[in-house]
């Protein structure tokens, strides 16, 4: 009867944690669906500049080349950029070139600062990152992308909560990287 009551008393505190982890996992999930969508902010096609004048866009837009999302000419003093039909079909889901969505993978980590207020450390990964998103010259033009796909399941994030008078748990802040992979 002991053993019954031991194993039942463990069942139950494991089930507590997993729903309390699944809990955690769901508020911080909806705060992070919440947050500016993960695009490169490419918005406007064709892009054209005078050739020569500048760098960075030039680099930008080399990078998606050899990425096979856009193709480049020469239009008299201007050089062009156009989609590839796989440009396209990326560019036309969302008008934009954006590359997923963080999921929360596994919480490291609760910590309760007092009865009321603590924080949770949290990785992710990233669902639907499409091939592009992985290319080398894609990742070193665009830093952002770069330091989110590096830190895929390394990464970690924290989020702070708060126990609201009914009790619930709250997410009050948005969740914020520790270590960054640059």
């Amino acid at each position: 009867m002991r053993f019954i009551i031991f194993i039942l008393l463990s069942l139950s505190s494991v089930l507590c944690y997993a729903i309390n982890h699944y809990g955690y996992m769901d508020k911080i999930q909806k705060k992070l669906d919440k947050q500016t969508p993960l695009c490169l902010g490419e918005t406007q096609w064709p892009v054209s500049v005078k050739d020569g004048s500048s760098v960075w866009i030039n680099a930008k837009m080399e990078s998606l080349v050899d990425a096979g999302l856009v193709k480049s000419s020469i239009e008299g003093h201007n050089k062009v950029w156009f989609l590839t039909p796989l440009g396209s079909a990326e560019f036309k889901r969302s008008g934009d070139f954006c590359y997923g969505r963080i999921i929360v993978k596994n919480i490291e980590s609760i910590t309760h600062i007092d009865a009321k207020k603590g924080f949770i450390i949290f990785n992710y990964y990233i669902e639907s990152l499409p091939e592009w998103a992985k290319n080398k010259s894609v990742r070193f033009a665009y830093s952002y992308l770069d330091n989110i796909v590096t830190g895929i399941n390394v990464a970690k994030y924290r989020v702070e909560f708060e126990k609201v008078s009914s009790g619930v748990i709250e997410i009050t802040d948005e969740p914020t990287q520790l270590d960054l992979l640059y």
